[in-house]
């Protein structure tokens, strides 16, 4: 893991399990927003003659920008229409959602003088002009008490205004989805309004989607609804980080540190940059006092143990190693990790056991193969098992001089010459010091055909 900007620690707040816990259903509906913004979409989400005053996305955009340019306030409910459990949202369909549902939404919006939209399978948008997001929430209020009766509410609902911050007018449609999305986290029934934990929420989406630039754009939004927001300063870090921009990395999770001094994320974060930039004790520090303030957290108890080995401390190491093994036992770079250290303890038997354990879970781990293969041949026991290791490891890596010299050895304690002879050969044009190998090698050819 050491070595790459993409393991900083990125979130263990609920915005992050909000995203991974509703995957699916955010699929569907991006899925079903694309469709609204290409021709597809407008005719698979037409208005039923019902609801002839239903537009698409881009419709309402028009119509804000042609009748409510000059309004100074405007406000806008981004609405979820809920299924009943176990329902699952055709594409295709047109109609189908409760009728109920469809036209409380229709009347308030015709009762208030607003515009409305189907911007998805199951998502509305209705545009009001001259109120504000206070406005918002009583009218929020009052489409959900249209169904008081009801077990489960069917309705989650965002809401937005303009001004907010520097954003044009038709901006607040897509603030609203934003609050949606902010709002799903808690719910049927929830109302939620747009806030820089939305633009959290949203810089997530893009950092996951693997839109880096989207996702800082979201963050800075968001500090400026927000500047003591620690977990927005925390993921523009991360950001920055993964675009190997240190120095603004390194701000930013110091900004989160003073705003939330026990924030284990940005702690940890910090150290992780330092670690990169090659401060190996300040990193440590980092990862310590990350530790102390959220004991056996996988990522910081890796990342100590890993620290320590690499300063030549691994007596220190090892039980922070066994605790990443604990946290995290489908890490098998914890694993090999902690086969390192105990390598370099002289405790051979364990070694073994953790490289065992590396491979299981990573059968493609040429290292770790490789190193068990070492292993078994240092130990002069099981040398069938070794080189078969040890092949597989140079089958996976065949570029890799080291691995191939360590196969070289296994063929040698087997007293396969030729076979040593070769791979010690291509170890040493591949780079690897094997030349006294090679002189070893030749000479006990000499020797067998002498005798």
């Amino acid at each position: 893991m050491a070595g790459h900007a993409s393991n900083l620690f990125k979130s263990r707040s609920t915005t992050q399990e909000f995203l991974f816990s509703r995957s699916e259903e955010r699929l569907d509906d991006d899925h079903a927003r694309k469709l609204m913004r290409g021709g597809e979409g407008d005719a698979a989400l037409s208005p039923t003659p019902r609801f002839s005053d239903m537009q698409d996305r881009k419709g309402l955009v028009r119509a804000i920008e042609a009748h409510m340019a000059s309004v100074s306030a405007l406000c806008a409910l981004a609405v979820k229409i809920e299924r009943p459990a176990g329902a699952k949202a055709d594409p295709a369909e047109k109609t189908g959602l409760p009728e109920d549902a469809l036209t409380a939404i229709a009347t308030l919006c015709r009762t208030r003088k607003g515009i409305w939209a189907r911007i998805g399978i199951e998502r509305f948008v209705c545009v009001f002009p001259h109120l504000t997001a206070a406005d918002g929430h009583a009218l929020a209020r009052q489409l959900l008490s249209a169904f008081p009766e009801t077990e489960n509410p069917p309705f989650t609902i965002g809401v937005a205004a303009y001004p907010t911050i520097n954003d044009v007018r038709t901006k607040m449609v897509d603030n609203a989805e934003k609050a949606l999305d902010h709002a799903c986290f808690f719910g049927p029934g929830t109302i939620t309004g747009f806030d820089a934990v939305s633009l959290n929420i949203s810089g997530d989406r893009y950092y996951q989607a693997g839109d880096i630039a989207g996702a800082i754009d979201e963050y800075k939004k968001g500090l400026l609804l927000d500047p003591a927001d620690a977990n927005l300063h925390n993921s523009l870090g991360v950001c920055h980080g993964v675009l190997k921009d240190f120095d603004n990395a390194l701000s930013a999770f110091e900004n989160a540190i003073w705003l939330s001094p026990q924030e284990v994320m940005a702690i940890y974060n910090k150290g992780y940059i330092l670690l990169l930039k090659g401060d190996r004790e300040a990193a440590l520090e980092c990862f310590l006092k990350a530790d102390a303030c959220e004991p056996n957290v996988f990522e910081v108890v890796f990342h100590i143990g890993q620290t320590l080995v690499e300063m030549g401390a691994a007596e220190k190491a090892r039980p922070y190693l066994e605790a990443a093994t604990l946290a995290n036992n489908r890490s098998g770079t914890a694993f090999k990790s902690l086969g390192a250290c105990l390598d370099n303890l002289g405790l051979t038997k364990e070694a073994i056991q953790a490289y065992k354990s590396a491979v299981k879970i990573n059968p493609g781990d040429a290292e770790s193969l490789s190193l068990l293969g070492r292993l078994y041949t240092e130990r002069g026991e099981s040398l069938d098992v070794a080189s078969v290791l040890c092949e597989q490891s140079v089958r996976l890596s065949p570029e890799n001089g080291l691995f191939r010299h360590r196969l070289g050895h296994v063929f040698l304690n087997q007293g396969k010459l030729n076979h040593a002879l070769a791979e010690f050969e291509l170890a040493a044009a591949m780079g690897h010091d094997s030349q006294p190998q090679i002189e070893e090698t030749q000479d006990r050819m000499t020797a067998s055909r002498a005798s």
